[in-house]
């Protein structure tokens, strides 16, 4: 088993901390969100709009404006059950995704750092935050959209159907880095071929 440089171990150990770091502010802006979802006055989600205009002062002191609004927050108070549930779940889903695929490549940066760099485990690791990312996505995509239905339909805007590209835009990262892991997974095992075709030689 080879073992980690003192370099190495700086930088295993650095993005050790950052992962760390990360799974905290997951988890604040969980809660954030939450709060900001379930308030007071109703519940409250953000739903993007194809260019409405209105007219508001930005700020005050400053005179009144004609904008374009691509996107703004729907409160409403009685929603029903389901799309409340859904929302929540959502916010909860959320953070556990992140909050797994983070435990994921914790675990992955503690094995290289016992220079487990070409085990089997490895890829399986990438595999599992491959399929997290990818399907906790979708699953948040679903749960969002029926709770912003039912938000929608508390509110008297039933009929109103947001731009579904506008909706699904902020997801295509995160599939698209799900197949990014899929393939560096693959080649984690290619690699893992190569040393044992390279150590049976030897």
């Amino acid at each position: 088993m080879p073992e980690t440089t003192t370099k190495e171990r700086n930088d295993i150990i650095s993005t050790l901390v950052v992962a760390g770091v990360v799974a905290a502010i997951v988890v604040v802006a969980s809660v954030v969100r939450w709060f900001e979802t379930f308030t007071r006055e109703g519940i409250s989600v953000a739903v993007p709009f194809a260019g409405v205009p209105a007219d508001f002062a930005p700020a005050n002191g400053l005179p009144v404006t004609t904008v374009r609004v691509t996107e703004g927050d729907v409160l409403a108070t009685g929603v029903n059950v389901v799309s409340t549930v859904s929302l929540g779940a959502s916010i909860i889903v959320s953070a556990a995704v992140w909050l797994v695929v983070i435990a994921l490549f914790g675990t992955l940066a503690l094995r290289f750092l016992r220079g487990r760099f070409f085990d089997p485990t490895n890829p399986r690791l990438l595999d599992a935050a491959s399929w997290t990312m990818f399907g906790g996505a979708l699953a948040v995509y679903f749960l969002d959209t029926f709770g912003r239905n039912g938000v929608l339909a508390a509110a008297g805007l039933g009929e109103f159907l947001p731009n579904s590209w506008a909706i699904t835009a902020s997801l295509i990262p995160i599939w698209i880095a799900a197949v990014v892991l899929g393939l560096i997974a693959l080649a984690f095992r290619r690699g893992i071929r190569l040393q044992r075709d390279t150590d049976g030689l030897v």
